[in-house]
């Protein structure tokens, strides 16, 4: 593993949010002399105004840190299905530009117009064939030894080689509100906390803080012995974003005996 590992919540577009806090997580690899591992929780698109431009933030990372991975969003796959299946639902993609945030979307790739779907489609794989092959190549979950990286959750009944790929983009009550022991300290987003705090619970750990709305867009650092942990916040305030940290107290072990 990487000396520290940065999961950040979803972005929903916010861009101006993401780029100082990759700044900020830049000057601390550059002061550790090390590479870090970022893991974007998903959602990097929608709802936001700068959806393409987050995009290439994400892009940007992961090649700069090869360790860095982006984990699928339920937001990110209807784009990517969207943008790349050869036939699409019109009920859904309607739905998705009217009130899921896709016309924002649309809007920051400059495809907005009198186009069809297919049209509108063929023209984003042509100008962003990086964007495409991220969504393409990203994980449903990154797992290590007491924490694992998700975007909504997992079903607390299975093990984690048994999460149905739809639930860990999707799922929330019944993860939400499980209150037994899972295999691993779950790092998720997808459900806004109530307060736009990060929500820590003794089982999973809730990143999402509305950053679209909120104009709060939260990254959890995790040392690579899993025990340390900081908070980093990238929240506007009088047209700039300003990037904040909080010492988050140490977390007991989990049950090594509650491991699938």
């Amino acid at each position: 593993m990487p000396e520290i590992t940065y999961a950040i919540g979803d972005v929903h577009g916010r861009a101006d949010l993401l780029r100082p806090l990759l700044a900020a997580i830049s000057n601390d690899a550059e002061a550790r002399d090390s590479d870090p591992r970022v893991l974007f929780l998903g959602d990097i698109i929608d709802r936001g105004p700068w959806s393409r431009q987050a995009m290439d933030l994400v892009s940007d990372t992961l090649d700069r840190w090869p360790q860095s991975r982006l984990i699928l969003g339920n937001h990110d796959a209807y784009f990517l299905d969207f943008m790349t299946a050869e036939r699409v639902d019109e009920t859904r993609y309607t739905k998705w530009l009217l009130r899921l945030g896709g016309y924002e979307t649309l809007d920051s790739y400059g495809l907005v117009g009198d186009c069809g779907i297919a049209e509108t489609a063929a023209k984003f794989r042509a100008g962003f064939p990086r964007h495409v092959q991220v969504l393409q190549e990203a994980l449903p979950i990154v797992v290590d030894q007491r924490f694992a990286y998700v975007h909504a959750g997992i079903d607390p009944d299975q093990t984690i080689a048994n999460q149905n790929p739809k639930d860990l983009m999707m799922i929330r009550d019944k993860f939400l509100e499980h209150d037994g022991p899972l295999p691993h300290i779950i790092v998720h987003g997808h459900t806004p906390t109530a307060d736009r705090h990060p929500e820590f619970k003794p089982w999973r750990i809730g990143l999402d803080t509305g950053a679209y709305a909120s104009g709060r867009l939260t990254c959890l650092a995790v040392s690579e012995d899993e025990r340390n942990l900081q908070l980093l916040f990238s929240a506007a305030a009088a047209g700039s974003a300003r990037v904040s940290k909080e010492r988050v107290p140490d977390r007991p072990a989990p049950n090594r005996n509650t491991l699938p």
